[in-house]
């Protein structure tokens, strides 16, 4: 009962990180669930029989409302869909969506042999989708999010040299308690713990063209959650490791895309989570300042 859902958010928010006034950007993905990782213990795959897909329509923007103040927002719409042997179930509708600010911390005005180019973040999730604990689907097909409020606080740091260019970002936050009602009519309450991301990435534009070769690795941290009502239980943290690796391309100026693959089941250790692989294909269009 007291199981974290549907993983953790990215490192960075939708952030300008260019000489842009303002962005918007749509992805479309579709990830396969493999396995799952126990609490203690070896993630076990799944059998051929059981089959878990996700598909999602990302949809992010960010507007420039100073010269260093920003702000932007994530709506994802999701449909998940399982089939267990003979059973099968679907459902589709939004998911969690993500407001953020962003101030430049460190711009860059002059070059400098070291030092980044740097932001900070705060990031507001708001529960907009069904989660496990208000899910009333088969296998929870329609739970798309976590069910929480969440606050989170981070930064992320750029570097580019030469034709290599190096992020980093760290990301911390706190989902907040509720309620929820129960199956036999009573109330759960529940209240989680504090949560974290990381991001490290790599990228190399041969030639300095018009392609960007990636690799980055993206840990992901949620803390238990404590569940009072008719039965009181605390679920073990959740942990999974995103390893991704990012083909884009620079169309124009103002248009980009990038094809890339995560596995989730490459690094470790990973808690309490499903382990997945995905493919994702984005564009993005830029407006200059």
């Amino acid at each position: 009962m007291a199981a974290p859902c549907c993983g953790g958010g990215s490192g960075i928010p939708a952030l300008i990180t260019g000489d842009d006034g303002a962005q918007l950007g749509a992805s479309l993905s579709q990830a396969s669930v493999i396995g799952d990782a126990p609490a203690e213990g070896m993630p076990v795959f799944r059998s051929t029989n059981d089959s878990e897909v996700t598909q999602a329509f990302r949809l992010d923007g960010a507007y420039r409302i100073s010269d260093r103040f920003q702000a932007g927002a994530v709506v994802p719409l999701i449909r998940r869909a399982r089939q267990l042997t003979a059973a099968t179930a679907q459902a589709y509708g939004f998911g969690d969506i993500t407001l953020n600010a962003g101030y430049e911390a460190l711009p860059e005005w002059s070059y400098s042999a070291w030092k980044p180019h740097g932001f900070l973040f705060l990031q507001t999730t708001l529960p907009t989708s069904p989660s496990t604990y208000d899910s009333e689907a088969p296998f929870q097909i329609d739970a798309r999010g976590r069910g929480f409020f969440q606050l989170g606080l981070g930064a992320a740091f750029l570097k580019g040299v030469g034709n290599w260019d190096f992020i980093a970002s760290v990301e911390g936050h706190r989902s907040f308690a509720r309620t929820f009602a129960a199956s036999d009519g009573g109330t759960l309450n529940l209240t989680p713990g504090w949560g974290a991301t990381g991001l490290l990435g790599v990228g190399y534009s041969p030639r300095a063209g018009i392609v960007r070769l990636g690799l980055s690795l993206s840990p992901v941290f949620e803390g238990p959650i404590d569940v009072r009502g008719e039965v009181n239980s605390t679920s073990a943290d959740q942990l999974v490791w995103n390893t991704s690796a990012q083909v884009g391309v620079l169309i124009s100026p103002e248009w980009s895309s990038a094809l890339s693959y995560t596995d989730q089941t490459l690094l470790g250790p990973t808690r309490n989570v499903s382990l997945s692989r995905s493919v994702a294909l984005s564009a993005q269009k830029r407006w200059a300042l």
